[in-house]
């Protein structure tokens, strides 16, 4: 029986087993699993209660001794099997499941004092933004291991000469290492936009209630410090029934799975025979159960199938949250879990991702010789002639066509033309010889020395690659710090709770200190 919803108080029967099974407050384990019946919630629930009777006690608004004796009880069932959302699961309370064991322990004399300027409104909010937060700093630490390997990996191949391209045909030669430092840039951005919403997310509704907040006099700022939050989210109206949050949780999650998606497509296609740049390693790969040949790229597969369920998460938390601004309560309730399963499913995915980038086979030597096989350097012949002959750049670009398309009319490689060949083409478009030397041909065709002339910031130059790979380092290093300094206040934030409910506990002191009361 519900610790608040019974029969003949407001309503005149008691909550039917057909609304119980669908919407107290989601689907059963059937249909949700592990994230059905608010599972995810239920560390969060514990620790706002155990928080806000402390804060109550604290704020002369719960008899010291009613106190103690329920964060007796809330200790001693953490040291039970399963610890404390065992024995909340198996109340079927939910959100309300502290005060329903306290209720069966102490009784309701002293179990209802507990739930004092609170509503179901902040516990869902304050729950929320509690559980997502650790999901969020752990995807944080994954994302930051998959950066650090690809700096390591782009480290490594400063010089290793690839094909670059556009609309899958060879554009201009590029490295591999440049190559990978355009994702650490995605990456990077990712990194950012998790620090961004860490700094939204991490704000405490706890005492907002469900709209007004409360007439008694709740030190908001201690309950919020308890729990590790970093401030309030002050005002008591959008505290609890601001949405935008929710929705922002998985367009980080679509975001960052949208990188890389992209990355797993591009090495998805060069493991491919016709490419056959890059290899995974046989761990991560899958074979036929007909055709004994084949090596197929299973992580890469499931790594792209990522962005798709996120984007589902997202389009069906804004459908939910498109009604008026506090009219969706249980459709509420029922999206979080998509919000734990994205989180979830992005931290299986960034291991994933990190460890086929570790293991990966890279092919230089058929990077190099794909590089300039198929006029990749035919912007660095027209650069030439504009150098050498002086002419306008666009002259320079159609005389660099017309040698392209000669060349393959005549069944002729990049490296088989010659200075002649492409007087052939000027004077085709303008009627005059270039006499381009043949050295400077030779460099111009050179996919090697073509990236090497790319040395502007931000270029595939090595030296400039090298150059952009300590800035991402740089940049890493604050991240990684940022994480650490997170995980430790909410470490302090835990000792501070337990502090808390130790003086309350404890026989020696009558009163609890005024510093507790007014920090």
């Amino acid at each position: 029986m519900s610790v608040y919803r019974a029969a003949n108080v407001r309503l005149s029967e008691a909550v039917r087993p057909e609304l119980a099974e669908v919407c107290l407050p989601g689907p059963d384990e059937s249909v949700l699993g592990q994230y059905a019946r608010m599972r995810p919630q239920l560390q969060a629930f514990h620790a706002f209660d155990k928080a806000h009777i402390v804060m109550l006690a604290e704020a002369g608004l719960l008899p010291r001794e009613d106190a103690g004796a329920m964060l007796r009880v809330l200790r001693d069932i953490e040291g039970q099997d399963g610890g404390a959302v065992a024995a909340r699961a198996a109340t079927e309370e939910h959100m309300h499941s502290g005060e329903a064991l306290l209720t069966g322990a102490l009784g309701r004399e002293i179990a209802g004092k507990m739930h004092l300027g609170r509503s179901s409104g902040d516990l869902l909010a304050v729950s929320f933004r509690y559980t997502l937060r650790d999901k969020l700093l752990r995807i944080a630490g994954q994302l930051n291991e998959l950066r650090r390997v690809v700096h390591e990996l782009a480290g490594q191949h400063l010089h290793t000469v690839m094909p670059g391209s556009t609309h899958l045909q060879h554009a201009q030669p590029d490295t591999f290492g440049h190559y990978l430092l355009a994702w650490a840039s995605a990456f990077e951005r990712d990194a950012q936009r998790v620090r961004q919403y860490h700094a939204r997310l991490n704000l405490s509704p706890a005492g907002a209630a469900i709209l007004n907040g409360s007439e008694f006099a709740l030190n908001r700022e201690r309950t919020a410090r308890l729990l590790g939050f970093d401030g309030l989210a002050l005002n008591t109206r959008d505290a609890v029934w601001g949405r935008d949050l929710e929705i922002e949780a998985h367009t980080l999650t679509v975001l960052l799975a949208g990188n890389f998606n992209r990355l797993a497509e591009d090495l998805m296609l060069w493991s491919s025979p016709e490419f056959g740049l890059v290899e995974c390693a046989d761990g991560f790969c899958g074979t036929s159960s007909i055709m004994p040949q084949k090596k197929n790229p299973n992580a890469l597969e499931c790594l792209k199938g990522t962005v798709a369920i996120c984007t589902g998460h997202l389009v069906s938390t804004a459908m939910v949250h498109k009604n008026p601004s506090t009219v969706p309560v249980f459709e509420w309730v029922r999206s979080m879990s998509d919000a734990w399963r994205g989180y979830d499913e992005m931290a299986s995915a960034l291991p994933l991702m990190t460890a086929v980038l570790q293991s990966l086979s890279v092919h230089e030597e058929r990077m190099r010789e794909r590089a300039g096989a198929f006029w990749a350097t035919a912007t660095d012949l027209a650069a030439a002639i504009v150098k050498h002959a002086g002419l306008p750049w666009r002259a320079a670009h159609q005389i660099t066509g017309i040698t392209v398309r000669l060349a393959l009319d005549a069944g002729l490689s990049p490296e088989q033309i010659d200075s002649a060949f492409v007087d052939r083409a000027a004077r085709t478009h303008s009627g005059q010889n270039i006499g381009l030397p043949p050295e400077v041909l030779a460099s111009a065709m050179d996919p090697s020395a073509s990236v090497e002339r790319h040395d502007m910031p931000g270029g595939p130059a090595a030296a400039r690659v090298g150059e952009a790979l300590a800035m991402h380092e740089a940049v890493l290093a604050g991240d990684e710090q940022w994480l650490e300094e997170s995980l430790e206040r909410l470490r302090q934030a835990r000792v501070a709770l337990e502090q808390g409910i130790d003086a309350l506990l404890s026989p020696q002191r009558s009163t609890v200190p005024a510093q507790a009361a007014h920090h």
